[in-house]
């Protein structure tokens, strides 16, 4: 059996032939590897082939292990599950393992398959760990003798980001250990400044094998302005029979949107649902759960179209690991990657037809997260582009090179030395490893109506050490500065710590915000269908 035949047994068609071109490069060694190909076009399917093939022919010449490296959390489990239904058409005895914030599955980076994040990549290779007081300690030829995949790499476009992700791959290509970067919409800009020391790199291309419809419309007034949701009626009995998927930059702006709608057409939680990045994690699984059975989806391969009003709110959260099917796609304007992975759930199956309607953003501090100068170029060069098909890959890499990704080494300095560090010095203990240019905090919804005791502090340590037992389940991840304008408006009073005499968990009041710390957030201040409830300014 040759890697075509496997292929095809593994995955149920032929490879197209952008993927055998993937298959015999990987296979033969021509690495490191750069694969642009449009979003569902096979990518992964066409790295696993000869890897798994290794498996059938008992030669592993590429590597024993493999590493899959995502950008976000939530695009771990999904993958990792859709890996797995993979090995075991070649062998039940593939490991195939998880390594991230809430699941460390594989804490020492040992498996056949890892699918991790790049913040544990990074914590891993540099020996370290996010979280105060522990320590990752790494076999060190875990990541030597594995095959790296980065998945999703456009994602890595903030500057700090960036100069992290350029550093690895080249302490990767002087080490000689394979690896191979996948996107979908990386611009040009990015591409060369992240393969700017890699001279001798492969670059595949690949092909539109979908053929799907997606009309473009430009709007001239704000979907939210002046704390107004500007949807008129005639666009509001549309949604209530298109499939809608609705996405805005920011959560403040996302939850508004969500309860206007949800009240102006009157819906059930059944009928509409909210996705950010400020809920749960056992709510953030429920709502992406219930945005699947409102909008169509593949199961088992067939489409699944759920009857009904279906309608899904979102911020950015969305961009990458959720795969289902809208109509109608209404979304402020955002950087041009962004817009073409949002408009990457909209027709997206073969033969579909789909509506995107691009809306602005206010100009004072609307534009946030992103940048005003690449909204703007993104807006104008759709205006400029009337013919523009967002569904054609060679169309999509031309509108994607507008922007002007650059790396940020003076900000990055700290964590670039440590790294380099690592590799030059094996006792090296890294202080300074951060894969973003911000401090992440955790929240921990706690309940203290349900704890024991008049006083608020017996009944707030009574909840959470109830709360204790389910951590993970009721924590939320989120940005520094969010948890300061939590702090200032009162809403977050206490600090959780472990006490190890009585060797239960107790908190302290919050005298000032630090990062890697987790915060006792009152379940008065959250909603399970609206998250964190307060008005942070632009964090998404």
């Amino acid at each position: 059996m040759d890697i075509k035949e496997t292929f095809q047994r593994i995955f149920g068609f032929r490879p197209y032939e952008f993927q055998n071109d993937i298959i015999e490069k990987l296979y033969n060694g021509f690495f490191p590897i750069l694969i642009k190909a449009p979003t569902g076009s096979g990518k992964t399917e066409a790295v696993l082939a000869p890897y798994l093939f290794q498996f059938i022919n008992n030669k592993f010449h590429i590597a024993p292990r493999l590493i899959y490296v995502l950008p976000m959390r939530v695009l771990v489990n999904s993958i990792a599950g859709r890996i797995k239904k993979y090995t075991e058409k070649i062998s039940p005895n593939i490991s195939v393992k998880v390594q991230h914030g809430d699941v460390p599955d594989a804490p020492f980076f040992i498996a056949d398959i890892i699918v991790t994040t790049f913040d544990q990549f990074l914590y891993g290779f540099a020996r370290t760990s996010q979280q105060v007081g522990h320590h990752i300690d790494m076999p060190a030829g875990a990541i030597a003798s594995s095959l790296v995949v980065f998945d999703e790499a456009h994602m890595y476009r903030d500057e700090f980001t960036f100069s992290i992700m350029r550093a690895i791959m080249e302490i990767l290509y002087e080490s000689k250990i394979p690896f191979v970067v996948m996107t979908a919409t990386m611009p040009e800009s990015l591409e060369k400044s992240l393969f700017e020391n890699i001279k001798d790199y492969t670059k595949i291309t690949g092909e539109d094998i979908i053929n799907s419809k997606l009309q473009i419309k430009v709007c001239d007034e704000p979907l939210y302005a002046n704390n107004e949701v500007n949807i008129n009626d005639k666009l509001l009995r549309i949604m209530k029979k298109k499939k809608t998927l609705i996405v805005l930059n920011q959560v403040k702006r996302a939850q508004k949107v969500y309860e206007e709608v949800k009240k102006r057409l009157g819906l059930s939680e059944k009928q509409i649902v909210l996705l950010h990045s400020r809920f749960t994690k056992k709510d953030r699984e429920r709502h992406e759960n219930t945005a699947l059975s409102l909008i169509p989806h593949k199961e088992n391969g067939k489409i699944k179209i759920p009857e009904g009003v279906g309608i899904v709110v979102s911020t950015q959260v969305l961009e990458a690991g959720i795969d289902f099917s809208a109509e109608l796609l209404l979304t402020e304007v955002a950087p041009a990657d962004c817009l073409v992975q949002r408009a990457g759930r909209c027709a997206r199956y073969e033969g579909e037809k789909g509506e995107m309607v691009i809306f602005p953003v206010e100009d004072d501090k609307g534009y946030k997260p992103y940048k005003k100068e690449h909204l703007k170029r993104t807006i104008n060069w759709i205006k400029e582009n009337p013919k523009f098909n967002i569904k054609k890959f060679e169309e999509v890499c031309s509108f994607v090179n507008i922007l002007d990704y650059q790396a940020n080494d003076f900000e990055a300095r700290d964590t670039l030395v440590d790294l380099y560090e690592c590799v030059l010095y094996a006792d090296t203990k890294p202080q300074n490893i951060q894969v973003r240019n911000s401090k992440p905090v955790t929240l921990v919804v706690v309940d203290s109506s349900i704890g024991e005791g008049r006083r608020e502090e017996d009944r707030i340590r009574s909840s959470i050490r109830k709360t204790a037992m389910n951590l993970i389940e009721n924590s939320i991840d989120i940005d520094i500065g969010v948890a300061w304008q939590l702090f200032k408006d009162r809403v977050l009073k206490y600090r959780f710590k472990y006490d190890v005499v009585s060797k239960n968990w107790d908190f302290e009041e919050i005298k000032e915000i630090q990062p890697f710390n987790m915060f006792i957030i009152e379940k008065n201040d959250y909603n399970e269908n609206l998250g964190v409830k307060n008005d942070t300014s632009y964090f998404i």
